[in-house]
């Protein structure tokens, strides 16, 4: 797990302070502290602002009131309240897996329970919308996985495929036929009209 930690970012956010300002402000909070940086946008030329930045303990951090408004005042209080946890260890590890483990795990949930995880969080939305979990789970669900059924999977997806009853895949199998069909005779025709 050390490993794990060494230098690791656990939030990086970066924006535009609101209305009327025009700093740009960012909020870094790695394994022993929390950087917050700023630069002043200033449509005068008159005054030269260098850029700042203050670095603190995640323990400082927890009880700097003047932080906290500065980072509610850009980023808004979910982002103050999800960085102040980080600060006192609350750190959601499994979001920060690699997306090829995550998509392996969700490869063993039922179908019902794949749905309610893509509804816990953005990461698990991607991991159960991703191709590569469909294709897994059509496999796993298959007989038999053909190239032709592959390359139906590449135009409409492995989710669709998933879904689609055996008629309807039937009739999409029979117009994917159809098309290189159509296309192997139209190459044909070009290349006997070149010659």
């Amino acid at each position: 797990m050390a490993s794990w930690w060494k230098d690791r970012i656990l939030l990086d956010l970066s924006g535009q302070a609101p209305s009327p300002l025009k700093d740009f402000h960012q909020l870094l909070v790695t394994k022993d502290e929390v950087i917050w940086r700023w630069w002043k946008i200033s449509l005068r030329n008159d005054k030269k602002v260098a850029p700042g930045e203050v670095r603190e303990s995640h323990e400082d951090f927890v009880y700097d009131d003047r932080m906290h408004s500065e980072v509610r005042r850009v980023f808004g209080e979910s982002w103050l309240e999800y960085t102040k946890n980080l600060c006192k260890g609350n750190i959601d590890y499994i979001v920060r897996m690699p997306k090829p483990l995550l998509i392996l795990m969700a490869s063993y949930l039922d179908l019902e329970d794949i749905a309610s995880l893509a509804q816990t969080c953005k990461t698990f939305r991607e991991v159960c919308n991703s191709d590569t979990l469909w294709e897994r789970i059509y496999e796993d669900h298959s007989d038999t996985v053909t190239d032709e059924i592959r390359e139906l999977a590449k135009d409409i997806s492995w989710r669709e495929l998933f879904f689609t009853n055996k008629l309807q895949l039937q009739v999409k199998l029979r117009r994917k036929r159809e098309q290189s069909a159509k296309s192997k005779s139209s190459k044909d025709n070009v290349f006997l009209t070149t010659q």
